[in-house]
Parts: structure tokens; C-alpha cells; sequence
């Protein structure tokens, strides 16, 4: 127990449901060919789907002779679309143990490496926003790239917002453990039927099954 005065959460993976991969991939093979690309490969969909570096896009649009800004443009605005389409199916939905939040008696808040746009609206459709005190995610835009976490920048300004000396983190990725290393935070990973037998190579503070026992750490 490290006697916490506020709790961060990842979205996608922690809060709600992940979208299939293969989903992702179709949709930023739509996004390419818009931009102007006439046979994206299933690679280049693949790279274009989840987890872009600055240097990846970069690389991609130059091989394309499209302009990164077009191209990322274009990527983001499909699968805003997309999210909100798999919101409005109940596909992306919270997770059933989200309902432990309601026992959390410290300021709370959302960081995530999605667009702030999909990320407001998902949980104000699933009634989950007055649960937050702020939400801190992307901007549609190319410079995003370089604050996404593992950069701490997003949980910095997350801390800074809900007023907190020792906030914890929880994450269901590596990426998510190197931020909250990198922020001086604790964190917990959430292993959900995606990671649950993902082996990091850092080391979280605690390793844990779902949100109530997150609740129970506090």
C-alpha cells in the first residue's frame, strides 16, 4: 500500500475493450489510399494502425511521396471514425470491473496515447466521464507523436491536474510501465485477456487481475 492521493488510468485496454486488430488494419489501409497511396500494402496498414513513432510516418510518407501531415491527417480522421462506430455497436465498452471505480475516494484521471476526441467521447457514452476529474490524451496532429507515452509528458500534466504527490498508474503495457517509471510514479499493470501472459522486461510495482484489486491498493 503506498498511501495514494489519486489514480491514473490507461483507456483502451483498462477502462474499455480493445478493437480487433485486424479492424484497425483495414481502416488505415482506407486512411492510406485517401491520402493518396494507390495499393498500401498490408505492412504499410499495419505500421499505419497502432503505435506509430514520428520516425515511422516519416518513413512511410516519404516512401508514398505523400506528405506526413496529409497522410496522418487522414489516418486519424478514419479511425475516429471507426472508434466511433465500434462505440455505437457496443463493441468498444468498459470492461465489467469498472464499476470498482465508483469506490475510488481520491481524484481520478484518464491518460491515454489515443485521440483526446475518441477518448472524451467513449466515455461520455458509456456514462464514465463524471468519474474523471481530466482526461489527457492526443491531439490529432502529427507533433503528438512525440509526447505519447512512454514519454511521461501525458502523465505529468495528468498528476499536475488532479493536484497529486502519489498518484498511482495503471497501464496494460510495457509502454505504460516505462512512463510511470519515468514520471516517478508507482504502477500498476492490469493484465486483461490481451496481455495476460505477456512477460515485461520492466518491472511494474504491482501485477494485478483486474480494477478491484486496483481500488483495494489505494
Amino acid at each position: 500500500m503506498g498511501d495514494y492521493d489519486g489514480l491514473l488510468l490507461d483507456h483502451d485496454g483498462v477502462l474499455l475493450s480493445l478493437t480487433e486488430r485486424a479492424t484497425l488494419e483495414a481502416t488505415a489501409r482506407e486512411a492510406l489510399r485517401a491520402a493518396g497511396v494507390e495499393a498500401p500494402s498490408q505492412a504499410d496498414a499495419e505500421r499505419l494502425s497502432i503505435r506509430v513513432s514520428p520516425a515511422e510516418l516519416t518513413s512511410l510518407a516519404d516512401r508514398h511521396a505523400v506528405p506526413p501531415e496529409r497522410l496522418w491527417r487522414h489516418r486519424e480522421d478514419h479511425i475516429e471514425a471507426l472508434l466511433r462506430e465500434e462505440l455505437a455497436a457496443g463493441r468498444k465498452a468498459p470492461y465489467d470491473d469498472v464499476t470498482a471505480l465508483a469506490d475510488v475516494g481520491v481524484p481520478a484521471g484518464v491518460v491515454s496515447n489515443n485521440q483526446r476526441r475518441i477518448v472524451d467521447h467513449a466515455l461520455d457514452v458509456h456514462g464514465l466521464d463524471d468519474r474523471f476529474e481530466t482526461v489527457v490524451a492526443r491531439e490529432p496532429t502529427v507533433e503528438s507523436l512525440r509526447e505519447k507515452k512512454p514519454e511521461p509528458t501525458f502523465l505529468n500534466d495528468a498528476i499536475d491536474d488532479i493536484g497529486a504527490a502519489n498518484p498511482l498508474y495503471v497501464g496494460d503495457s510495457e509502454t505504460d510501465v516505462v512512463a510511470a517509471h519515468r514520471a516517478g510514479v508507482d504502477v500498476a499493470f492490469l493484465r486483461r485477456s490481451h496481455n495476460a501472459d505477456r512477460t515485461l522486461d520492466v518491472g511494474p510495482t504491482y501485477d494485478v487481475s483486474g480494477l478491484d484489486a486496483v481500488v483495494d491498493l489505494l
